[in-house]
């Protein structure tokens, strides 16, 4: 479980906060692959800019992923055409949402997958070789007071290979 002492600093922090759970081979200069996971919140927002502005620094290629968590819908029976048309209409957002912010930045790729959140999350991490996760620290609109980490979070940063972007609010300048 993620300490309380990284809850506390990802809540509170001005700024995202890289967590590494594992030892870290990759340092800022050698990120070359970034996974960026939204759920379309506003927190997700801050992460996309901060993702892609990481990606454009460091000319690494930027993985936009959402994964349609298919736990949600438990106990409603949705056949596979279904899922797939959710799927396309998620793609659909990420296009209007991200890839119209791209601004010239053309080393990007959309990945849309369903199951399980956290363990999609690392699957697309794993077979693109990320060396970074950047996610948003929670996901509903909440004040930095009662917000937590989120459990997708907790699992992406308990099980991943690579260290994991926290990110809350807008970057300080």
């Amino acid at each position: 479980i993620v300490g309380n002492t990284v809850r506390a600093v990802a809540k509170k922090a001005p700024c995202p906060v890289l967590i590494v759970n594992r030892p870290c081979t990759t340092c800022w200069h050698l990120f070359s692959n970034i996974v960026f996971c939204t759920d379309f919140s506003e927190a997700a927002n801050h992460a996309f800019r901060f993702a892609l502005n990481t990606a454009s620094q460091l000319n690494a290629k930027l993985y936009i992923t959402h994964a349609v968590d298919i736990t949600s819908i438990q106990g409603m029976t949705m056949d596979q055409s279904e899922i797939e048309r959710h799927a396309e209409q998620m793609r659909e957002k990420i296009d209007k949402l991200y890839l119209s912010k791209l601004d010239g930045f053309a080393n990007a790729e959309v990945i849309v997958r369903e199951g399980i959140p956290y363990v999609e999350i690392l699957k697309v991490a794993r077979e693109n070789e990320a060396d970074l996760i950047v996610m948003a620290h929670h996901s509903s609109e909440l004040s930095d007071d009662d917000a937590d980490i989120g459990s997708t979070v907790e699992q992406v940063v308990l099980r991943s290979a690579c260290p994991v972007a926290s990110v809350t609010r807008p970057e300080a300048r």
